[in-house]
């Protein structure tokens, strides 16, 4: 079985470096994913280095999504389930959003409008994620 995340199609890359890239995910907007470029199982598998590189990376993109979106709140996944490649999800949550106050992977519990937001904002405040 070949890794999805390891060969990738369709992925709408916003920031990638050596170690890993950043996807915008269609399936909420603001959602992002974080992947690491090479095929890692699990988180324990990254040297101290690479573990503390992609956590502030992922913190500093839930800063850059509170700061654009203004969610009521950020829920930082790392499953691995569905797809054994460490990947780190980031999504934005509002209260009364189709899901909450459950997980975004639960069963919709009602229709929801997500406020509209400077999605070129986001991308650009991601971009500078390593600066």
């Amino acid at each position: 079985m070949s890794c999805p995340l390891c060969f990738p199609k369709n992925e709408n890359i916003i920031y990638q470096n050596d170690f890993f890239r950043v996807i915008l995910v269609d399936d909420i907007p603001g959602y992002i994913r974080v992947i690491t470029n090479k095929h890692i199982k699990e988180f324990s598998d990254l040297s101290d280095e690479e573990a503390t590189r992609l956590m502030l990376a992922v913190k500093k993109i839930e800063k850059a999504m509170i700061k654009t979106l203004n969610p009521d709140k950020v829920n930082i996944a790392m499953l691995g389930n569905m797809v054994p490649h460490l990947h780190v999800h980031i999504i934005p949550r509002f209260k009364n959003d189709q899901w909450w106050p459950n997980a975004t992977f639960c069963e919709k519990v009602r229709d929801f409008n997500y406020p509209s937001f400077d999605l070129e904002k986001l991308i650009q405040e991601i971009k500078k994620i390593e600066s």
